[in-house]
């Protein structure tokens, strides 16, 4: 495969690779996590840590493949481009405070509000809809531990 770089000129930016080191560290943090915390596989199965491991250990490995030996440079990019990395920052970071589900709920509801410019009623239909979803799908059926955030753990 030929990777052609675009006639436009480069400008050395010290942003991509450090939102690649940032992907390699989070991924690593997330197998650690996953690993040590939930457990790997319980019981003859995968555990709750099952997941977070994979994903993390994918996203430490191909990080680092990116930082190491990837032909294509970006491009510096503008501030609008980095938007979702803000939003998703800001989604992780009220996870102690608010739950993960209602974090991820927040963050559809928000985005389809802000990104999207759809109506109110549907991004928060649609943001009620995937919390409950991801409520059901992995806090219920699965059996996943999502952190409960602080509110929550005050309110039991």
């Amino acid at each position: 495969m030929n990777i052609e770089k675009s006639p436009e000129k480069e400008s050395p930016s010290w942003l991509p690779a450090l939102v690649t080191i940032g992907i390699v560290l989070m991924g690593a943090s997330w197998a650690v996590l996953g690993y040590f915390k939930y457990g790997f596989w319980v019981n003859n199965g995968p555990g709750g840590g099952f997941f977070p491991v994979l994903a993390g250990v994918g996203a430490a490995v191909l990080g680092t493949y990116e930082l190491l030996f990837s032909p294509v440079r970006a491009r510096a990019v503008g501030t609008k481009s980095l938007w979702p990395a803000a939003a998703m920052g800001i989604t992780v970071a009220s996870i102690p405070l608010v739950g993960m589900v209602l974090a991820m709920a927040l963050f559809i509801v928000l985005w389809i509000l802000v990104i999207e410019r759809k109506a109110w009623y549907k991004a928060v239909l649609t943001g009620v809809g995937a919390g409950v979803a991801i409520y059901l799908v992995f806090a219920l059926w699965l059996k996943v531990p999502f952190p409960q955030g602080f509110f929550l753990e005050m309110m039991q």
